[in-house]
């Protein structure tokens, strides 16, 4: 069965470690529920770039993953809370790259 991963790369600004955690979790729970189906797993790196981070998001079906971009797209509310995330980051160091599972 295919599974989808969206994976959010970057760095957390120095010193904004705790708004960082702070934002994503009001995201994520405001992601719940709107009934975006899918589990999400904060990665800090412990080696390499200081204050590196992933997001990762997994999804059982494009479905869910398509529900989570409209979401994004259209839902003025979580823009709002999407750009607290950013402001905690170095935006310029993020990337966002989509996996399917194949096997």
């Amino acid at each position: 069965m295919a599974r989808y991963r969206r994976v959010l790369s970057g760095q957390v600004a120095p010193g904004q470690h705790g708004e960082f955690l702070a934002a994503v979790e009001a995201a994520l729970d405001y992601q719940h529920e709107r009934g975006v189906a899918a589990t999400f797993d904060i990665w800090d790196s412990i080696t390499g770039p200081a204050s590196q981070i992933e997001i990762v998001s997994e999804f059982d079906s494009l479905e869910d993953l398509d529900r989570f971009e409209e979401l994004v797209a259209q839902d003025q509310t979580f823009a709002e809370l999407r750009q607290r995330v950013r402001q905690a980051m170095v935006f310029e160091s993020s990337t966002v790259t989509l996996y399917r599972r194949m096997a």
